[in-house]
């Protein structure tokens, strides 16, 4: 037994991140680099105050799922269909990016098991991004 303090939900996110071969900063933007579908989860206040990484998308947490499962675009909209991220390729990595990479992590495994296996996070989300002195663009609620 160890005194790291624990709850239910970081329970969750440990086993979810168990499941990905998670990339470290300088690995996300090597993959950036190299034509991954690169997804920034943070909310628009976040992107406002940190900044955001040139090439990545906003996609809002909670539509994850929704938006990149090709399987479900021909339930939008095509004005919908308009404003959405691009479907990933198949075997496109797709790296999931939120401020502290815990999210991430829900997300990229909530992907993997919609069928996006190459779907991965960010260890230490944008937090360790910034803190890597990798790109920024300052202040942009892209």
């Amino acid at each position: 037994m160890t005194d790291t303090p624990t709850s239910r939900t970081l329970d969750i996110v440990y086993a979810a991140q168990e499941g990905l071969e998670r990339l470290t900063p300088q690995e996300a933007a090597a993959a950036l680099n190299d034509g991954a579908l690169f997804i920034d989860t943070r909310t628009s206040e976040e992107r406002e105050a940190d900044g955001t990484i040139p090439g990545a998308i906003h996609v809002p947490r909670n539509a994850v799922e929704a938006f990149l499962d090709p399987t479900h675009r021909p339930l939008f909209t095509a004005e919908e269909l308009a404003d959405l991220p691009p479907v990933p390729e198949p075997g496109q990595k797709i790296i999931v990016l939120c401020n502290l990479g815990l999210a991430s992590s829900l997300s990229a495994a909530s992907l993997q098991r919609i069928g996006l296996s190459d779907a991965t996070d960010v260890e230490g989300g944008f937090q360790a991004w910034k803190a890597a002195g990798l790109p920024v663009i300052s202040g942009g609620a892209v």
